[in-house]
């Protein structure tokens, strides 16, 4: 991207931050005081989106509309079902799915750092009285659990951590005991694919419904074929168009028993955008310059 293009880029994120951050008393104050662009382009890329995150209250909105008609959704379920489901389950990824870990992003910001597994290890450890909850996800769960139905965790956290993340849930306010019948982590050196333990959860449960905010929190099936970081627009465009093929093929499961939260900040679409998105962003036909009478 050209140097000047970046400063009207950079000059937009800062008029839309600023703006925000008056309208909205509940962002952090970290957030707050951060006026100096960050050299970090990841940085710069997620504060945006860690804004809408922290300070939307269309985010809330979209949140609660998903976790209510999951809601709905499962008291049909368990209505329609004869005889009753044995051990019914509902499988929830925890980040960005349950609680909310965007004071992480802000420390990212702040700080002009990139993400690092060894960052994010760092705030599963010391941040548990830092996360909060997801909008209606709490409502949900205990809904769930006041069915009889089991809420089992399926998270990428790291399985050493384990201690901390329970710690993390329980502070949050949320039920805790069995957990450790019902919690599937990360183990150490394992692949992200969370298909072995969908399968583990699978064997031991009634699966009726899984949530996630990540696509790979339902398949992995979803996983995107990454080009090369010197691909063409054209084969970045040809592996989103796949990954949208395959969510159609599954439009079957999507608010019946799949059930996606927002998240704008990260996820697997990252990997299918290029250093300079504007190669693939579709573009208006209209010209710059003065109004048609």
């Amino acid at each position: 991207m050209p140097a000047s293009a970046v400063s009207r880029k950079r000059r937009a994120v800062s008029v839309v931050l600023a703006l925000l951050l008056v309208t909205s008393p509940g962002v952090v104050a970290a957030a707050a005081t951060a006026t100096d662009e960050p050299s970090c382009p990841y940085a710069l890329g997620t504060r945006s989106a860690n804004v809408y995150v922290q300070t939307s209250a269309e985010y809330r909105a979209c949140c609660r509309s998903i976790y209510a008609a999951a809601g709905y959704r499962l008291e049909e379920m368990l209505e329609d079902a004869e005889p009753g489901p044995v051990r019914p389950a509902v499988v929830m990824d925890i980040d960005e799915t349950v609680l909310d870990n965007s004071s992480f992003q802000t420390f990212l910001y702040v700080n002009e750092l990139e993400y690092t597994p060894e960052l994010w290890s760092q705030f599963e450890q010391e941040g548990i009285d830092e996360v909060g909850m997801v909008p209606g996800a709490s409502e949900f769960i205990g809904r769930a659990e006041s069915l009889g139905v089991a809420v089992v965790y399926l998270s990428n956290r790291n399985e050493r951590n384990l201690d901390r993340t329970v710690a993390a849930l329980a502070g949050a306010g949320l039920d805790t005991t069995g957990i450790g019948e019902r919690i599937y982590l990360k183990p150490e050196g394992a692949s992200s694919d969370k298909s072995p333990r969908r399968d583990a959860v699978a064997a031991r449960y009634n699966v009726l419904m899984y949530f996630g905010d990540n696509l790979r929190d339902f398949s992995d099936v979803f996983r995107p074929a990454r080009p090369s970081a010197d691909a063409p627009p054209e084969e970045y465009l040809a592996a989103i168009e796949a990954r949208n093929r395959a969510v159609e093929d599954a439009s079957c499961h999507w608010g019946v028993d799949w059930f996606v939260l927002p998240n704008p900040i990260y996820g697997e679409w990252e990997k299918l955008t290029p250093e300079s998105p504007e190669a693939i962003f579709r573009h208006s036909a209209m010209e710059t310059g003065e109004p048609a009478e």
